[in-house]
């Protein structure tokens, strides 16, 4: 990332962390807020807190070069289907499904014209929906770009229910089953059970989750913060001055 790039002294999470709330003298506008130096957030911080969800967020250029991107975008990236980077690290579909042009007008309709826009990319299992939305108030051309999920929750999460919640092992596994919509029948087949021995388990699972019925577990589990996991992944193939990395951010 040049000089250029990231304003001055100040990188993009830098200058984000300024509307945050906060007015360009220092001092909040939020009524308990005491304005210290210390209390503001920085780029670190913000990078920090974004490497926790478990959604994709990405902030580009008019032409689709990265600015920002945080863990979960970066894992989806360098899974490059159906959404990858170039050596420039800029943003291209990498399926014929949808086409460089169509992904430019979307980009620009943000960007220029200020619209809210949802795309689909890819087919099958590579089928990834995201917005793309504009981010105006940065002070220069850019636009938000929200990757969906691929899960219905992160598996981090999910075991996090399960302890909160007393799951056994058994339970929190077809738990996940469950949630990756497989069949009851090939569930208890993987796991070498009879069916009604899942369906005491799974009934075990609503009680404890406090669900009337399967449908139920989907929609508690749909509600689960969007938890990452802990380990980090590595900065974004074909970027070349690595400005993903905190160190720079905070630069």
């Amino acid at each position: 990332m040049t000089q250029d790039d990231r304003g001055g002294s100040s990188s993009w999470l830098d200058r984000a962390a300024s509307h945050l709330d906060l007015r360009a003298d220092g001092a909040s506008q939020h009524p308990n807020h005491r304005g210290d130096e210390a209390e503001r957030p920085d780029a670190a911080m913000l990078a920090a807190l974004l490497d926790y969800l478990d959604t994709g967020a990405i902030a580009c250029t008019e032409d689709g070069r990265v600015i920002y991107a945080n863990d979960s975008a970066r894992r989806e990236l360098n899974r490059g289907r159906p959404l990858g980077v170039d050596a420039s690290c800029r943003l291209v579909p990498t399926l014929a499904t949808t086409g460089m042009l169509q992904w430019r007008s979307t980009l620009l309709g943000a960007m220029r014209g200020g619209r809210h826009q949802m795309v689909a990319l890819g087919e099958g299992e590579d089928r990834l929906v995201v917005s793309v939305l504009p981010l105006a108030s940065t002070g220069r051309a850019c636009a938000a770009v929200l990757l969906g999920r691929r899960r219905l929750a992160p598996t981090l999460a999910v075991d996090m229910l399960g302890r909160l919640c007393n799951l056994t092992v058994a339970e929190r596994q077809v738990l996940g089953r469950v949630l990756d919509g497989a069949r009851i029948e090939d569930v208890a087949r993987a796991r070498g059970v009879k069916i009604s021995t899942l369906r005491s388990q799974i009934g075990a699972l609503r009680t404890k989750l406090g669900a009337d019925r399967l449908e139920g577990l989907t929609r508690i589990v749909a509600a689960l913060p969007p938890i990452a996991g802990v380990l980090r992944c590595p900065a974004l193939r074909g970027e070349q001055q690595q400005p993903m990395q905190r160190s720079t951010l905070a630069a």
